[in-house]
């Protein structure tokens, strides 16, 4: 609990000296639907803290939904559950690929990762307001369930309080730019942490030692996100920094870097976007 404090400190300071800030607030003419596709470029580690860092260029699907009761954007599945002025209290849902055992040296003869969905309640409170410009506190708590399609186990909680700034410019209804940036503290219980850095007895070896993580803080994260579309065409761009410096599991011997990077870069053609349109924010 005291590290929840320590770390929650900061982002609660930036939440109350930024809540005096309301100007006026304007918002945009969006479409429904977006559908598209194009070419990725994607860069990643195969857990956090892995030196083994994945390239791949691939076909990413572009697709965006604006419903009032269901919504998909560019990092998440969300439900609304609850809204009424800055408080927003929805369900969403995030996900993890799989990990194969026998391409990692590190957990080499381990079991191996299953791919994961995150899902629980987040509460979301937009506290600064100008133009199209907004920053708001996000506090998703989520079980994770992982699976490799014969077996379904629970893998733990995770509780992650980030505080986004999202800069958005307006050219047109068909041209428009946003800017996003976050930072987050983040938690999880020992079990999930231990899927993810725990050494079982059975699967010590030389310079892989037996280690069972506790649960706590996992470390930082840092977030950065570039959206532009150009009539039917979408160039996104993200960054994400992962600091396990401090984390509670920095001592174990799956651990090889205390500071992990994931990279995209996408160009999609809109091939599909509704002429019905909806009033908000480009999320």
């Amino acid at each position: 609990m005291s590290q929840i404090v320590k770390y929650a400190k900061p982002i609660l300071y930036c939440s109350l000296m930024a809540g005096t800030v309301n100007s006026a607030f304007a918002e945009q003419s969006l479409p429904v639907w977006e559908l598209g596709l194009g070419p990725a470029l994607l860069s990643f580690p195969d857990y956090p803290g892995s030196n083994e860092q994945n390239m791949l260029v691939l076909p990413f699907p572009h697709i965006v939904y604006r419903g009032e009761n269901f919504q998909i954007n560019q990092r998440e599945l969300i439900k609304p559950l609850f809204k009424r002025s800055n408080v927003e209290l929805s369900l969403s849902v995030s996900g993890s690929i799989p990990v194969s055992s026998k391409d990692n040296k590190a957990r080499e003869g381990m079991d191996n990762l299953d791919g994961s969905i995150g899902v629980g309640p987040v509460i979301k409170y937009r506290f600064f307001k100008h133009g199209l410009n907004n920053m708001q506190f996000e506090l998703p708590v989520r079980a994770v369930i992982a699976s490799d399609f014969k077996t379904i186990h629970q893998e733990g909680w995770v509780v992650n309080p980030t505080l986004y700034y999202f800069h958005r410019k307006e050219f047109s209804r068909h041209q428009r730019l946003k800017l996003s940036m976050g930072v987050s503290a983040n938690f999880a219980t020992a079990e999930n942490n231990n899927y993810f850095y725990g050494v079982p007895i059975e699967d010590e070896r030389p310079g892989r030692e037996a280690y069972r993580a506790r649960g706590g803080f996992l470390g930082m994260g840092y977030i950065l996100g570039l959206n532009v579309h150009v009539d039917r065409f979408w160039l996104g761009g993200f960054w994400r920094g992962h600091d396990m410096s401090q984390a509670v599991f920095k001592d174990s011997p799956l651990l090889e870097t205390h500071f992990s990077h994931t990279f995209g870069l996408m160009l999609t053609w809109n091939f599909f976007q509704s002429k019905e349109t909806v009033t908000g924010l480009d999320d």
